[in-house]
């Protein structure tokens, strides 16, 4: 195998997957060098076109990183996600198999310790109301993490509603999420189609395709957003930063799956709401919830 092959199969694995501007740049720097691995792998197991990628090619390149380079379940899980973008990319999402499935599972129970950790309801509340007394887009923005379990910078462009098979969607598209694939999340409250309602609105009154307003950039909007959380008391440390409405979206769906009296409606109950979280292993659930 030639140099120039590899720098061929690199070069394609990068142009298939394109930039998240989404991600820092450390995840960014992270997530090319995986990428590029992944490309120079293949290279060698003799791919011409990094479309022909299949399932064994997946399996030898993560038992490759796990049994001859002994890398940890969570490095690997960076791997991992990195094969999953690109697989979307090429339109074969189906090729990589589940975490467990590959051995990029941590085992060690801390992993699971946010499942228990408390949200300072109380304190979210009053950060609501401050954000909608500075700016109605910047309380829309967090009422829609509070809604839909979003990540926040999900909660700035996620504003689209799609119907499929008799079903509302909210979608979340590929620029705003973390690992840099659209999902779609059911829409089955009134709460939710009220806050929608207040997205739209801001959108016409504003002129501009999303709620953060024209004179700022998506990185400007996300920053001024972050930082006005903080500001108002909206840290880890008093339990009441902008992820613990993420987490307790999903605790509430979790409870309500946990009563349905049929196995096989909890397990498809609990497949959904891992995906639409943007997930892909119902094992994430334990980071969110006991």
């Amino acid at each position: 195998m030639s140099k120039s092959h590899e720098h061929k199969l690199v070069r394609q694995t990068l142009d298939r997957v394109g930039k998240n501007h989404s991600l820092s740049s450390l995840t960014m720097q992270k997530r090319l060098a995986n990428l590029k691995t992944i490309g120079r792998f293949m290279a060698r197991q003799g791919l011409n076109d990094i479309s022909n990628m299949k399932t064994k090619h997946v399996d030898s390149f993560v038992r490759h990183l796990r049994e001859d380079r002994q890398l940890a379940p969570s490095t690997l899980q960076g791997y991992v996600t990195a094969l999953r973008v690109l697989s979307a990319a090429i339109g074969k999402e189906h090729i990589v198999k589940t975490n467990d499935e590959l051995g990029a599972t941590r085992s060690n129970s801390d992993r699971f310790k946010n499942g228990e950790t408390p949200s300072n309801f109380e304190r979210l509340a009053e950060i609501k109301a401050a954000l909608y007394a500075k700016t109605d887009w910047q309380g829309v923005a967090f009422e829609m993490q509070e809604r839909f379990g979003l990540r926040l910078k999900e909660s700035l462009g996620s504003n689209k509603v799609e119907h499929i098979d008799g079903k509302d969607y909210l979608r979340i598209p590929a620029g705003f999420t973390k690992n840099a694939l659209e999902r779609r999340v059911e829409i089955t409250t009134g709460e939710q189609r009220a806050i929608l309602e207040k997205v739209n609105a801001i959108k016409t009154v504003q002129g501009t395709p999303g709620i953060i307003p024209a004179h700022l950039s998506l990185k400007q909007g996300y920053w001024k957003q972050l930082n006005a959380i903080r500001n108002l008391g909206g840290t880890k440390a008093n339990h009441a930063n902008s992820h613990c409405l993420r987490r307790e979206h999903i605790r509430e769906r979790y409870t309500d799956i946990k009563n349905m009296p049929e196995k096989t409606s909890r397990d498809d109950a609990k497949k959904q709401l891992i995906e639409e979280a943007g997930h892909f292993d119902c094992e994430k659930l334990k980071h969110y919830t006991k």
